[in-house]
């Protein structure tokens, strides 16, 4: 792993660059057609619906939708030594995109994956994304900025989380209808407030729902 990132000076470079090994592995066993950055955008009202609805066999759905685009996504559950995310790099003409569903909590998940998606969209063939794990210059954190905003946008946006602020005290029946009316996962809604420091992380974890991986 090079470009922009640099593994030499993690003390876990031997378990992140087996994980990255084993993404690559699986994805030799995934056959898509050709990338197709225009689909790629299309279906992504379609990868938020499953966000919302997540059934049981949410990632199989995306997996399948991805495919149609040309993306490839894989699971692949973490290392002890590699407490990732997730990533994003090419594979030749084929953008990867690799889940580990760390903490199994569905907030944190479906962050990382329109996080990643938006680094095929956005920031072309040799940008490596690494979750969690590594270093990145000046241009990059820039970059991981962008993929952040694109997540946002996708989950639950600034104007969305605005909005919900406005109406205080929030209660439980509050949380279910902002998600109905901005088309999200009540998850999305307690999960931004609890990484802003907004709730108390005892508050609203009944909406967090865990992450089952079936692929």
């Amino acid at each position: 792993v090079n470009f922009r990132i640099s593994l030499k000076e993690n003390e876990n470079a031997g378990a992140i660059a087996a994980w990255l090994r084993q993404g690559e592995i699986q994805a030799e066993n995934l056959s898509v057609s050709g990338f197709d950055k225009k689909k790629l955008n299309e279906i992504l009202p379609e990868l938020k619906k499953i966000m919302v609805l997540q059934p049981d066999d949410f990632f199989i759905q995306i997996q399948k939708l991805c495919n149609y685009a040309g993306v490839k996504v894989v699971h692949t559950p973490c290392l002890p030594k590699a407490p990732i995310h997730g990533s994003t790099r090419w594979l030749s003409d084929t953008p990867l995109v690799q889940m580990s569903a760390k903490y199994a909590k569905n907030d944190i998940f479906w962050f990382t994956f329109f996080h990643e998606l938006a680094h095929i969209i956005k920031h072309g063939k040799k940008y490596i994304s690494i979750e969690n794990e590594v270093d990145y210059d000046a241009e990059s954190v820039a970059e991981e900025q962008e993929a952040d905003d694109f997540a946002v946008k996708w989950t639950f946006s600034e104007e969305e989380e605005e909005e919900v602020l406005t109406h205080k005290p929030l209660q439980e029946k509050d949380i279910i209808s902002f998600a109905k009316k901005f088309n999200t996962h009540p998850a999305m809604i307690i999960g931004r407030f609890h990484h802003k420091k907004l709730l108390p992380y005892s508050i609203g974890n009944q909406f967090i729902e865990k992450i089952e991986i079936f692929d």
